[in-house]
């Protein structure tokens, strides 16, 4: 999936400088990129933030704040060093399940398991029957989200529906105001054998167009600039105490029966300004047919809009309701991911597929000439042993004009046969 990446970078700059600086520093400590850090912050902020917090969205519904992240890297990207360095005190959160920790007035903290990597819809409603009422599904692999996933219960615990259930063995069960914010990082191969096999149901259900999607590219990010802070230094940032008040704040709704969650608003100026991003994106979709295919992601954004605006919001300053600058740090955000989300299932997806198809026709000769010695090969002997997407007669003739419009390869007759011969043994890039 490396054939069309985005040019744009990642829009760090709206972030407020807390934030700005911690995802430099995570870059810059990891050697990863934006593009894969400030969604895991994202989505481990909405974490924090969903239990003590939703958004009155403009359009007068209350919604959850959670937030669901999904991104793409090779094997290798640093996604399990980001996740260890964001999730530091979910982890911290999880260990007083074992020892009695206590707040500044020495009232006990109450804790449950926040993180899930692995698990059954079943198991995940028994640890909200236990008293929870938010949990983080965090996966730095998500080919293991992949094995149990049910798309209806997560698009009804990132819209904040009741659990509802009977069974014969527990009865009725009937769970009210459950959160559940979703992060998950997943190697390229692993994404494209999936998507590949479930493209139309992921957007058709809702559950793709509910994410904020990106793909990271090594060597995007530039951070030598940057001073970089020793572990320790990091341990104590500004991002990680702020995460660890709001978990202190929500752990004292465990166990009750009810949870009294803080709404957050929208200033007069913060609903003008999404009401006119509303406005632009309903005419995007009736002026051009760009977005053919990913139209469902234009419709969901704005509320994920609200989502991201909320959680910047409250978790810098929750004194006051969403403000100009959250929300158009929002939307700019949001409208990034969308381009990213066009990318990778819109009509840019026939070229990427394309340019796959080259990329795997020219691999395969060049592999075949290094164990030949010939740098001769005949279109017959490419449909017959050739890449299984270039073993159509059609789809191997585009194939073959762009590698010779190229270079890679040229036409060559031998003895009134036509053949095709490698231009160089340059190696290309092989996936």
């Amino acid at each position: 999936m490396n054939e069309l990446i985005q040019r744009a970078p990642y829009p760090v700059h709206v972030l407020p400088p807390m934030l700005k600086d911690f995802a430099q520093q995570v870059v810059a400590s990891t050697q990863s990129t934006y593009e894969m850090v400030v969604p895991v912050m994202l989505a481990g902020m909405s974490a924090a933030v969903q239990g003590v917090a939703h958004v009155r969205t403009p359009y007068d519904e209350v919604k959850p704040v959670s937030l669901f992240t999904s991104v793409i890297a090779k094997s290798g990207d640093r996604k399990s060093s980001v996740f260890k360095k964001v999730m530091k005190e979910f982890d911290d959160f999880e260990r007083r399940r074992s020892s009695v920790a206590k707040d500044a007035g020495g009232n006990e903290l109450r804790s449950h398991q926040f993180i899930i990597e692995d698990a059954t819809n079943k198991g995940v409603t028994d640890i909200f029957k236990n008293g929870a009422y938010s949990l983080f599904y965090a996966l730095d692999e998500g080919a293991i989200l992949f094995k149990n996933l049910d798309l209806a219960s997560f698009i009804h615990r990132f819209d904040g529906k009741a659990i509802n259930e009977v069974s014969r063995s527990h009865g009725a069960t009937i769970l009210h105001d459950r959160h559940v914010a979703l992060c998950m990082l997943t190697q390229d191969i692993t994404f494209e054998r999936w998507v590949s096999k479930k493209t139309d149901l992921l957007i058709e259900s809702g559950f793709m167009p509910r994410m904020l999607i990106s793909q990271s590219v090594s060597g995007s990010t530039s951070t030598r600039w940057i001073e970089a802070l020793s572990a320790e230094e990091l341990d104590k940032h500004a991002f990680h105490q702020r995460v660890r008040a709001l978990m202190m704040e929500y752990a004292n709704s465990i166990g009750m029966p009810e949870i009294d969650r803080q709404t957050i608003s929208f200033s007069p100026v913060a609903k003008a300004v999404w009401m006119q991003y509303k406005n632009e994106t309903e005419q995007l979709l009736r002026a051009t047919s760009d977005w053919d295919g990913v139209e469902a992601f234009i419709r969901r954004s704005g509320e994920i809009v609200c989502r991201v605006a909320a959680v910047l919001q409250y978790f810098i300053d929750p004194s006051q309701g969403v403000q100009e600058w959250s929300i158009r740090a929002a939307i700019d955000i949001v409208c990034w991911h969308l381009y990213e989300a066009k990318r990778i299932f819109g009509n840019d997806r026939t070229q990427i597929d394309f340019q796959k198809e080259v990329n795997a026709l020219h691999c395969f000769i060049l592999r075949r000439a290094q164990q030949t010695g010939s740098a001769l090969i005949s279109r017959s002997e490419i449909l017959r042993c050739g890449p299984l997407i270039t073993r159509k007669a059609d789809a191997l003739d585009a194939a073959i004009d762009n590698l010779i419009i190229q270079g890679y390869i040229e036409n060559y007759m031998l003895k009134g046969k036509r053949y095709l011969k490698l231009a160089s043994f340059i190696k290309p890039i092989c996936f």
